[in-house]
Parts: C-alpha cells; sequence; structure tokens
C-alpha cells in the first residue's frame, strides 16, 4: 500500500457477485475505509503474493514441486537437531573436538 495516496487514479470498473457486494460494504464501514480503497487493499494483497511465488509452470516452480514429491514420507521421526545429527556422526562440538574423534 503507498504510503500516501497517488495524485492520480486510474478508473476501473469491476463485476461482483451480489455477496461479495455486501461484504465489501460491510468491511468498508467496519475499518472505516471507501470500498474503492479497500479493493486497492486487496489488490495489493493479491499481487504481493502472486510476485513472492514463482510462475506456475516456471522451471523454479518445477523444481520446487519436485523437491517437495521427493520430501514426501521422508520426514524422521520426532523430528532430528543438528547436534544430534553431528553426535551420530562422530563430530564434536567444535573443531578441536571433531580431530580428537
Amino acid at each position: 500500500m503507498p504510503a500516501s495516496p497517488p495524485s492520480r487514479y486510474v478508473r476501473k470498473q469491476l463485476s461482483v457477485t451480489p455477496e461479495q457486494d455486501r461484504a465489501l460494504k460491510r468491511r468498508s464501514r467496519e475499518l472505516g475505509v471507501s470500498e474503492a480503497e479497500l479493493v486497492r487493499r486487496a489488490l495489493d494483497a493479491a499481487l504481493a503474493d502472486a510476485l513472492a511465488a514463482p510462475p506456475a509452470g516456471s522451471p523454479l516452480d518445477e523444481l520446487l514441486a519436485h523437491t517437495r514429491q521427493l520430501g514426501e514420507g521422508r520426514r524422521l521421526e520426532g523430528g532430528w537437531d543438528r547436534e544430534a545429527l553431528y553426535d551420530d556422526r562422530g563430530y564434536g562440538r567444535d573443531r578441536g573436538d571433531a580431530a580428537e574423534a
């Protein structure tokens, strides 16, 4: 959301369902802002979410989906912690201990 309102807005016309219209009116009253401001806020939030995630079907999206699939069913019971993992491998807490092990 911009820190101060722009000096000029671009007018848009959109269609909403009757339920969306009622919800928009109710929420704008609750927040004490115009319906247009509430729509701008929702649009900002939706666009921010879209920018945070890679586009569907992109190589990055496919790689992330593949790595999630590989990890399914491979979770350790009770989780793990780094110190226990290092202890199991014979490493000490610092390099001096590791050299002695």
